[in-house]
């Protein structure tokens, strides 16, 4: 299979090669470190043209600031995907960042664990953005309704999108099975639908559930 190519734009050096080694563990990505000078570093970008580019963003972040990054590099490099990397958890810097054209949106504390995935995903031409944001950004599109869960209902709604019956879930976060039924109640009344699969569509929508990450109660192993 050929190798996914990205480039890694960051200005500190140490930090940059650093996660370019990271990056090329996955066997299937090819991971080369851009040049420190942004002009350098466009120019490269521009004659490597590579299936993803990602950005590493120092803080503080302005949202005016990062839009012109993206609209910069993808006017180098329209064929690739772009991946913004950052501690920023703000879902206004977020909303820029994709909104001028960014595919993927990881956070720092979870590039280990999702990089490789987010990587993938945008290579294809899907979008990757981190479950928190990703449910942050949810939230600011549906203000009109009451749609705040507890941590202990998102949890259930997890495990209800993995396929989980209540009394798995219960057995798993030490409830009674009457207190999962009740608390299942509750998230149907509060985001106001009526069936398991709208449940699933909710948990897809918002953010809590993905197929290639097991949150939450892990899927049941086979019998």
């Amino acid at each position: 299979m050929k190798p996914i190519t990205v480039v890694l734009v960051y200005r500190q050096a140490m930090v940059r090669d650093a996660l370019t080694s990271m990056i090329n563990e996955t066997e299937w990505i090819d991971a080369a470190a851009a040049p420190d000078d942004l002009a350098e570093a466009l120019r490269y970008v521009k004659r490597v043209q590579p299936d993803v580019i990602v950005v590493a963003t120092p803080l503080p972040t302005s949202t005016d600031a990062i839009k012109q990054q993206i609209k910069t590099l993808d006017a180098n490099s329209p064929r690739s995907g772009i991946v913004i990397l950052t501690a920023s958890d703000s879902a206004n810097v977020a909303e820029a960042a994709i909104s001028a054209g960014a595919a993927g949106y990881v956070l720092k504390s979870e590039v280990a664990a999702v990089m490789p995935l987010a990587i993938q995903r945008v290579s294809e031409g899907q979008q990757w953005v981190s479950p928190s944001i990703k449910l942050a950004l949810a939230k600011r599109g549906h203000e009109a309704m009451d749609l705040d869960l507890t941590s202990r209902q998102q949890t259930i709604v997890r495990s209800i999108a993995w396929g989980h019956t209540s009394k798995e879930i219960a057995v798993e976060m030490n409830l009674s099975r009457r207190t999962i039924e009740a608390s299942r109640a509750e998230i149907l009344h509060k985001l106001h639908i009526e069936s398991r699969a709208s449940i699933v569509k909710y948990a897809i929508d918002n953010g809590l559930f993905d197929e290639d990450d097991a949150i939450a109660v892990p899927p049941r192993a086979a019998r």
